[in-house]
């Protein structure tokens, strides 16, 4: 990299936004740079350290067909207090069979509110247990069909599009080449546009829902996800109040939740729900976005429990994978695998997004004695009760391992170290580079346990609920 151009850290990235006044750039009403800033910062970095998430496969025809008949089915719920708005993750209830949303099914039976679930994974997963789940796989369906058209037959639109994108961001993409180092034109470009039809089709789309639905609160799962951009933006229209429940721990370099501080962005909430007050110096979305720490439910729910069904077992490591570092988990995984298995039980978790690709992406997992777990038929809950240790990088499942009581060991994958320096640098949890130092680490057994209880805010579903009945009252 050259002298002169800068490193894609949250910081640089963070002041050039500022430098060029990126949210306030619009295109046709759609204010693209900010619907599409995590993107960008991928592909900077991408094309400079080469850090980039797996990426899903395309929809097969049967999968179209399928969305397309859920399409079908009419929207009948009138007049709510909340709508809430997830991407379809569930996990299967080991009890009752049931495949739950761990962050919205419970407080959506304590509310006249529905469901508003967009497919994961080409999917849904049922059953789930709910008379108020609302599958959005028109928007989906009809995004998917519109951009294939779109690109097939360049269309009057699609032309419109692309020659607006190119004449706006021109001084953009400009000076991302001079920051970064990086010539991102076309590729931006085509991204920019497609996220237009997106955002334009789901908007529309979500407006008729919201004619019917007519809420007192939009709660949303993932802020970033086209659904819930959409529904921010229609929230400040209409006067109906947005918030996000956060879905998992923020990092200091997770793009999605660092911003500066001035910003005003149409298609953020107007609130931000978190777990922990550890996250209230990491999470810096704009100040006019208050923090309001909740807790997680599911986890004290749940904690317990699942104790009690699968009791820890001292001689097994769980290794839990992410979809952005699964290449690099995986190879330790492997490794430890080979020198340890005769020694240790060894659990691979995969992240849900990584289970349609791990075969082909992580091919030296296949042939060791490894436990991997490439379904949901269980919540990784199980594996943390039965787990002594878990090894794994940045991801949220590090702070529910420690709730759980494991030892955990964090990989110098990354940004891991800059990510979870309260842990490495307060509670002494350990750092590892290389394999071989894993190893010895394991053998020798000297691991600290963080303090449990120490984590997630107490009385979480209490918390929420005040919280939203304070909106809908």
């Amino acid at each position: 990299m050259k002298s002169n151009v800068k490193e894609p850290t949250i910081e640089n990235f963070l002041a050039f936004e500022r430098e060029y006044k990126c949210h306030q750039i619009e295109v046709e009403g759609m204010p693209i740079w900010s619907l599409y800033r995590y993107e960008v910062h991928n592909a900077i970095k991408k094309h400079t350290v080469g850090r980039v998430e797996a990426e899903q496969t395309a929809f097969e025809k049967k999968e179209l067909l399928k969305m397309a008949l859920n399409a079908l089915r009419p929207f009948k719920y009138r007049n709510l207090d909340v709508v809430f708005v997830d991407d379809g993750r569930r996990n299967k209830n080991a009890t009752t069979g049931v495949y739950e949303n761990i962050y919205f099914d419970e407080l959506a039976k304590r509310y006249n509110s529905v469901i508003l679930e967009h497919p994961i994974n080409h999917t849904h997963l049922q059953p789930n247990g709910m008379d108020n789940v609302f599958f959005t796989d028109r928007v989906a369906f009809e995004t998917n069909i519109a951009i294939k058209l779109a690109n097939k037959l360049n269309t009057r639109k699609h032309k419109r599009y692309t020659k607006q994108v190119e004449e706006t961001f021109a001084p953009i993409f400009q000076a991302l080449q001079e920051w970064f180092g990086v010539d991102l034109k076309d590729e931006l470009t085509e991204g920019f546009v497609e996220r237009m039809y997106y955002f334009e089709i789901t908007k529309k789309y979500c407006s008729k829902i919201l004619d019917k639905a007519n809420p007192k609160l939009i709660m949303e799962l993932c802020y970033y996800s086209m659904e819930c951009f959409a529904m921010s933006a229609l929230g400040k229209e209409r006067g109906i109040p947005t918030a996000e429940y956060s879905h998992g721990f923020a990092f200091p370099t997770h793009t999605p939740m660092q911003y500066n501080p001035e910003e005003r962005i149409s298609v953020l909430p107007d609130a931000e729900l978190i777990y922990s007050r550890t996250q209230e110096d990491v999470v810096h979305l704009p100040d006019n976005i208050p923090l309001i720490t909740v807790g997680y439910p599911f986890f004290e729910r749940e904690r317990k429990r699942y104790k009690e069904l699968y009791p820890r077992e001292e001689k097994t490591i769980c290794f839990l994978s992410t979809q952005t570092e699964g290449i690099e988990i995986s190879k330790f995984a492997a490794a430890v695998a080979e020198a340890m298995a005769d020694e240790y039980r060894i659990i691979y978790k995969l992240h849900p997004k990584e289970i349609t690709f791990y075969k082909e992406k992580y091919p030296w997992l296949l042939d060791k004695k490894i436990d991997i777990i490439d379904n949901l038929e269980n919540h990784v809950y199980r594996y943390l009760a039965e787990s002594s240790i878990c090894v794994s990088t940045c991801s949220a499942t590090v702070w529910e391992g420690i709730g759980f009581g494991c030892k955990m060991v964090l990989l110098d994958i990354g940004a891991t170290a800059k990510n979870m320096k309260f842990l490495t640098d307060t509670q002494n949890v350990p750092l590892i580079k290389d394999n071989n130092e894993l190893i010895n680490l394991l053998r020798d057994g000297d691991i600290v346990q963080v303090d449990p209880d120490s984590i997630f805010e107490p009385n979480a579903m209490d918390n929420i609920c005040r919280y939203i009945d304070s909106i809908i009252k």
